[in-house]
């Protein structure tokens, strides 16, 4: 009787729209969600759990209803006359929830991931408790759905479990309780996370929900053991988790130093072997161990700059070294940096803009209005991003950074005015000791460049760059 019961509920469930469609809505998120950042495989699946929590969530409403619906609508009295009783109806609805549940979270969780492997170069690491806890809480949302259902018997009660512990992730942040289920805040760049003893704590809460269902027909000993053992699992296991501290924060008022770092991540991004380096096209590229398939796409960026150079000056182009946001205050003079994520427009254009200043010599926070080199700076930055006025950029989702120098709108205009040129090249190359002079104007170098009277006499802001 159990095993026809199964086979008609889980037919139901497969075929029920909140279902499919929920799972539907929540790949396609994730799809949009991440569609111009390359995977990060340290981040990715974390993500991935956090919002396919949505199709758990949605699981413990049908199976919820589900199981209550033999005590609607008159059903009581049609039931009693039938030989199946409420315990086997019970088992039926919940092996076919959290066999819905699973599959769904594994085809939802592992199609995404599918598509961002694809998508182009994966950075970061894989931590394979992270996709398998997606599973987990889709047994515990199909478990704890059957075990409300039979508790409450609302049609209410699904949805509002649903909405308080929606509201408990919402708001568990930074990274928040490893209590919860799902903790879907994360960064690239902070401690490992305590996903193995989070995942047995979560697999443990699952079997104790689904034993709190079978416990409402009765107290057998059987149930009363195993969920006895569930919880002797769940408590140390969600303790151990609990018990890892969050990244370190920034000490106040005081100068940060290296040693300021939280040592849990000092020697994956500091030590000695955090780097991997390549050199192309006469640029050394380092970035961390795990992001070395990236190097091709910074390269992408940065040769196009380097090609605009001429070739006697090409001696002077920066390092170009990935740094984390969170430990921003480690960044070093004469680098480029490559932030932790990649493929918006703000994360090409920073690359950009952090390699031309370099070149131009701008190093230091000042004021580049009216000088020459600025122009050419531009310019060179124009050969693979758009240039506009300083303003905040986005690094990595976390941080912003705006360059310390600062220029203004007839710097911006002649930069655009030389890209249009079609000698723009030649005339650069051949004046451009002249032109990378800090004493040089832009006046004076719009007749070495080939370019009209224009704009406005630009003059310095602030403290003239050096």
């Amino acid at each position: 009787m159990t095993g026809q019961l199964f086979r008609v509920e889980l037919r139901r469930m497969v075929r029920h729209p909140l279902v499919w469609g929920m799972a539907a809505l929540v790949l396609a998120v994730q799809i949009h969600l991440s569609r111009d950042q390359q995977p990060d495989l340290t981040v990715d699946p974390v993500h991935a759990t956090g919002i396919a929590t949505c199709l758990a969530g949605a699981l413990l409403i049908v199976a919820s209803l589900a199981v209550s619906r033999d005590g609607r609508h008159g059903m009581p009295e049609l039931l009693a006359a039938l030989p199946g009783r409420a315990e086997a109806r019970t088992r039926a609805v919940l092996f076919a929830a959290v066999v819905v549940s699973v599959v769904g979270q594994a085809v939802v969780v592992g199609g995404y991931l599918l598509v961002r492997v694809l998508s182009g170069p994966a950075g970061g690491r894989l931590d394979v408790f992270e996709p398998l806890t997606a599973l987990g809480v889709g047994a515990l949302g199909a478990a704890l759905g059957v075990a409300v259902g039979r508790w409450a018997g609302w049609l209410i009660a699904g949805p509002v479990v649903v909405g308080g512990l929606g509201l408990l992730t919402l708001f568990n942040t930074n990274p928040g309780s490893w209590w919860l289920p799902v903790v879907p805040t994360h960064w690239m760049d902070w401690p490992d996370r305590p996903s193995g003893p989070h995942l047995v704590y979560v697999l443990a809460l699952a079997m104790l929900a689904g034993l709190a269902a079978l416990l409402r027909h009765g107290r057998r000993p059987v149930v009363l053991v195993a969920a006895v053992v569930a919880l002797a699992v769940a408590v140390p296991a969600g303790a151990t988790a609990a018990a890892v501290r969050p990244a370190a924060r920034f000490p106040i008022g005081k100068t940060l130093t290296l040693d300021d770092v939280d040592a849990r991540v000092r020697e994956k991004y500091f030590g000695r072997d955090a780097y991997r380096c390549e050199q192309r096209e006469g640029v050394r590229y380092c970035a961390l161990s795990d992001y070395t398939p990236w190097i091709s796409l910074w390269a992408g960026v940065v040769a196009p700059i380097v090609r605009a150079m001429p070739p006697s000056a090409r001696d002077r182009v920066p390092v170009v070294k990935q740094y984390t946001s969170s430990w921003s205050y480690t960044y070093e003079d004469g680098a480029a940096i490559a932030p932790m994520a990649w493929g918006a427009d703000d994360q090409r254009k920073l690359l950009a803009q952090f390699f031309a200043l370099n070149i131009g010599g701008f190093n230091k926070a000042c004021s580049a209005h009216g000088q020459a080199r600025m122009v050419v700076t531009l310019w060179l930055m124009g050969q693979s991003s758009t240039i506009a006025r300083p303003g905040m950029l986005d690094l990595d989702g976390q941080m912003a950074a705006k360059p310390g120098v600062d220029y203004g709108d007839t710097e911006v205009g002649y930069a655009k005015l030389l890209l249009q040129s079609p000698a723009a090249r030649e005339r650069v190359w051949a004046n451009w000791d002249t032109l990378m002079r800090p004493a040089t104007t832009v006046e004076q170098a719009l007749p070495l460049l080939g370019l009209p009277l224009r704009y406005p006499t630009s003059t310095p802001k602030g403290t003239p760059c050096p």
